[in-house]
Parts: structure tokens; sequence; C-alpha cells
């Protein structure tokens, strides 16, 4: 991973990437100089430069080098925690703009994505994650179905391990409107959202929305609704009827 060709080191992290999958404690040493050569990508643009993909630094070594890290608990030393929140604030930063080239949008949301998962994964109370979770909120908009999706899922995983549900319900509007979207796999993973931010506050609007979309709703998504219903409506219902 010290190397200095792109190539070998893409080659080396996709093999410990499969290789700490099932030995995370033989490997652990792999997360300093994953951090550290993340580092050097964003800060120092350490890369050749035949290795920028439309404007973007070796994205696919990016978005391996943030999924590895995902593998292994936040780092117990201060000062790798703070080089990598560097990095990632500075990778969601840069982010803000939408590009015109379709393939440079592409390469930029692959690293973004990553990164913001990764964000969750270290401390999803941050304020990394809470400046994330407003582009977020700006990508379930978004024209493309990819994005969308990406978005939408992004938030389910906030939404399935934070404490505070705040930054998610700023979007509850936008995320019910999913409900209504042309591709089936953006509907379900906006179902899946709704259910995992759902609390004794907005339980009542959810569950209303949720029975009225149950009467268009595909056939294949009918069963996992009234299952979804049926859980919100014994774990947040204050009256008999809803």
């Amino acid at each position: 991973m010290d190397d200095r060709d792109p190539g070998v080191i893409l080659t080396v992290t996709t093999l410990i990437m499969a290789m700490a999958h099932d030995h995370l404690d033989a490997y652990a040493m792999c997360y300093q100089k994953a951090v550290d050569r993340l580092a050097r990508l964003v800060f120092e643009r350490d890369f050749p430069a035949d290795y920028i993909y439309y404007k973007v630094p070796i994205p696919w070594l990016q978005v391996k080098l943030l999924r590895l890290l995902q593998y292994y608990p936040p780092p117990e030393n201060k000062k790798i925690l703070k080089v990598l929140n560097n990095t990632i604030g500075t990778i969601i930063n840069n982010s803000h703009d939408t590009p015109k080239n379709v393939q440079q949008n592409n390469a930029q949301n692959a690293v973004l994505f990553e990164a913001i998962n990764l964000a969750i994964h270290l401390d999803p109370e941050s304020q990394i994650v809470s400046n994330a979770a407003k582009l977020l909120g700006k990508f379930i908009l978004a024209k493309e179905t990819n994005v969308r999706y990406l978005g939408l899922d992004a938030m389910a995983h906030l939404a399935a391990v934070s404490e505070s549900l705040s930054p998610i319900k700023k979007h509850q509007d936008t995320i019910i409107l999913s409900l209504k979207d042309r591709d089936i796999s953006v509907r379900r993973r906006g179902l899946d959202l709704l259910y995992s931010m759902c609390d004794p506050s907005n339980a009542k609007t959810i569950v209303g929305e949720l029975l009225k979309y149950l009467q268009v709703a595909d056939y294949n998504l009918r069963e996992e609704m009234v299952l979804k219903i049926a859980i919100l409506t014994e774990r947040f219902a204050t009256e008999v009827r809803l």
C-alpha cells in the first residue's frame, strides 16, 4: 500500500479487502496506511496526472480505501481520527457543486457517498454527518434515479444508527414523495427510510401516508407495507383508531 504506482496500490487494496473481511486483526495495520493514502490523494494531490478521471483523482481507489476503513471500528488514536475527519470533511465540502459532465458527476458521487457512509460509521452525531445530511437532502431531489436512490440509501443508513433523527426529519415531505417515484427501487428505499425514521412525533403522519399509498402501491410492495404499517401502529399508536 506504500507503493508509488497507483495500479499496485489499487490491486493490493482490493486483495486486502478480501482478506481482511474474514481476518480483521491480521490486517489491522492497513488502517493507518489507508488513512495516509487518502490524505495524500485529497490534500497533497499525490498521484500521476494520467490517473485523474474527469477531474477526480483515482476515484476507484478512493472508494476502496473509504470502504476498507468501514471494516474497522473508529480509531482510538486521536491524531489518526483527526486526519480522517479532515479528509472526509474536505471530500464532502468539495462536492457541493454538481458537475455538468456526467462521468465527472458519477465519479464524484461514488467517492462522496462512500465518504458519507464512513462518516456515519465513525460518528453519526458528528458535525460532518450533519453537514452531509443537508447535502443528501439535495440528492433525493436529483433528476438522476441512481442519485435519488443513493441519497435515500445513505439517509436510511444514518437513520438506523443515529440517536437524533432531526437532520433527516427536515426532509420528511420529500421522502414521502419518493413513494410516488417512477422507479420501484427508489420507492422501496423510500419506504424503508420512512419506517426507520418513524418515532412518536411523526408516526401518525407517516402511517397515514403509508395507508394512502397502500391503495395504489405495487403488488410486490404491499405485503411489506402492510407488515411495516402494523409494526409502526403497534409501536406508536396512542389510541385505538388511527
